[in-house]
């Protein structure tokens, strides 16, 4: 018992079949997650294997009525009765040093929630790599969407309302004030967390990062990566179904409001993302 950590993880899941590895991955040492809370949509509780109970004693299913990875999570943050929590999804992964890193960092920082740099699985590179020497797409990100130039631009967020995270091999501090981190690994102090559903949108949440770290900001909040956490993901896929093409846009057209993007920009965008979309379906075929 000694050995729990004073934490709690929130994993919103559909029923992922990476469910149980991210687990295993977290409780693969001594010292161990006083709680991990698994949150599922009710009808989705069938595609969980009982048995994770059994083999993992500080493992809890906690069920809801509702579906929405945002809804769901909340609901276990809600649950949380350790000082610090940590939000993972249910396809990362992190292992123990980088979770006492972040509750290292937490202890010395109070009105603060941390991130790792997030790596892909695939092949260890940053999932936002830094030296792009295509022309046109520096055009693109400083001019159009209004990003900052050169490394500025790591953890910002652009005037168009699009992010860009932080990249590993040019981090040169230990840490990194941002102006968002991905939802899909991200620590609180218990007092601070964000109990309102800031995403009125069911399903997979696009842009929900974004809407939470600045609900977080304006709570004043700071928000930080730190280059002593890693957490590994597959890289993110710009969706391929047009209804799920669709959702993104309304969420991105919703987080424009919360960052108040100028039309202009906001139009100019998502004519980019039509035309990614289209682009895309051309080269599948």
């Amino acid at each position: 018992m000694n050995n729990l950590l004073n934490l709690t993880i929130v994993i919103a899941t559909v029923g992922e079949k990476s469910l149980l590895r991210v687990i295993k991955n977290i409780n693969s040492t001594i010292s161990k997650p006083r709680k991990i809370l698994v949150v599922i949509y009710k009808k989705n509780l069938r595609k969980i294997n009982k048995s994770i109970m059994n083999s993992h004693k500080n493992v809890e299913i906690v069920p809801t009525n509702s579906p929405g990875q945002v809804y769901q999570r909340i609901e276990g943050f809600k649950l949380a009765k350790t000082n610090f929590v940590m939000q993972i999804d249910a396809d990362c992964f992190i292992d123990n040093q980088s979770i006492k890193e972040m509750i290292n960092f937490l202890k010395t920082h109070k009105n603060a929630s941390v991130g790792p740099c997030f790596l892909d699985i695939k092949n260890n590179l940053p999932i936002h790599k830094l030296n792009n020497n295509y022309q046109i797409f520096n055009i693109l990100k400083n001019l159009i969407l209004g990003f900052p130039t050169n490394h500025s631009i790591m953890g910002k967020v652009s005037k168009a309302g699009t992010n860009f995270g932080v990249d590993f091999f040019f981090l040169k501090k230990k840490l990194i004030p941002v102006e968002w981190i991905p939802g899909g690994c991200l620590m609180h102090h218990k007092k601070n967390l964000y109990l309102k559903n800031y995403y009125p949108f069911k399903g997979k949440a696009y842009y929900e990062d974004l809407i939470h770290s600045k609900m977080l900001i304006q709570r004043k909040i700071k928000l930080f990566i730190i280059k002593n956490a890693i957490c590994k993901t597959d890289f993110p896929k710009f969706p391929e179904k047009f209804k799920d093409f669709i959702k993104c846009i309304v969420s991105y057209k919703y987080s424009c409001k919360i960052y108040n993007v100028s039309i202009v920009r906001k139009y100019i965008c998502i004519i980019l993302y039509f035309i990614r979309y289209f682009k895309n379906q051309i080269i599948k075929k």
